[in-house]
């Protein structure tokens, strides 16, 4: 044994060791809001997507955003999160449980089977799970990476055919979306992410022109969380927590319950 080691490790009460594992163990307070919001995901858009969170919505939920940020990219790095993006503005993007992507994957493939696509494309999908998803854990990927890990059979040690079919089928069914402004980049994307989108654009304006239209610009949560917005697939509570988080509405305290306010520009 490592005399140094003994030595350190004797400075420690068992309690005081029990609490150092327990932290080590114990998931981060980022891990746990994503839970939170992934467990509140409307159940009209589980109908149409797997539960994605958003940053803002994260920011709406705690206060140290450089905290969050860390914490984010480390659950991003050990591939406990996909960050995804959205095309709704050059700074939004969705988070989803690794395990949530990949059972996405899984439908559409099991979508594209059933449409009759030849099987000899439908391998890209399990390719992709399998060997792009498992080694890169960026938002992005050049078209030259995509092709080496999709070819990559390292089980077999051999290298697979890719051609632009597969790479086709992966930007046609949403899975992966062109870069705007890098060449041969692709994002990692939503698929059916669609009419979402839509409703996410739309309740932030429907919500925030509710407000706006009062004497005074505000309303207490409660009420707010009664109003249905229109068609969207999204309730109130996930566009309040959006809106809180982009800074466009404010969550204030009062000895009658809290109520959320037009921040002026």
């Amino acid at each position: 044994m490592d005399m140094h080691m003994a030595t350190s490790a004797d400075q420690y009460t068992f309690e005081e060791v029990e609490d150092q594992l327990y932290m080590q163990q114990a998931p981060s307070d980022t891990l746990i809001a994503l839970q939170l919001l992934r467990s509140q995901f409307p159940a009209k858009a589980r109908e149409v997507i797997q539960p994605f969170m958003l940053r803002s919505q994260l920011y709406s939920l705690i206060d140290d955003r450089t905290l969050l940020d860390r914490e984010l990219d480390d659950l991003r790095r050990d591939r406990v999160v996909r960050v995804l993006k959205l095309p709704t503005a050059p700074d939004d993007y969705a988070y989803m449980l690794a395990e949530d992507y990949d059972a996405a994957v899984q439908h559409q493939y099991q979508l594209m089977q059933e449409a009759g696509t030849l099987p000899e494309q439908l391998e890209v999908f399990p390719w992709f799970s399998q060997r792009v998803l498992a080694r890169c854990s960026d938002n992005s990927i050049t078209h030259h990476d995509l092709l080496k890990l999709l070819s990559a059979d390292r089980k077999h040690k051999r290298r697979d055919e890719v051609t632009e079919q597969h790479i086709s089928l992966l930007l046609n069914c949403g899975l992966l979306t062109r870069h705007l402004t890098q060449k041969d980049t692709y994002w990692f994307a939503l698929a059916g992410i669609g009419p979402l989108i839509k409703s996410l654009i739309k309740g932030r304006k429907d919500l925030l022109g509710m407000l706006s239209r009062r004497r005074y610009p505000e309303m207490f949560v409660k009420e707010l969380e009664q109003k249905k917005l229109g068609q969207s697939l999204l309730d109130s509570r996930f566009h309040m927590r959006d809106l809180v988080g982009l800074g466009s509405i404010a969550r204030v305290d009062t000895t009658s319950g809290p109520l959320l306010r037009i921040v002026k520009k």
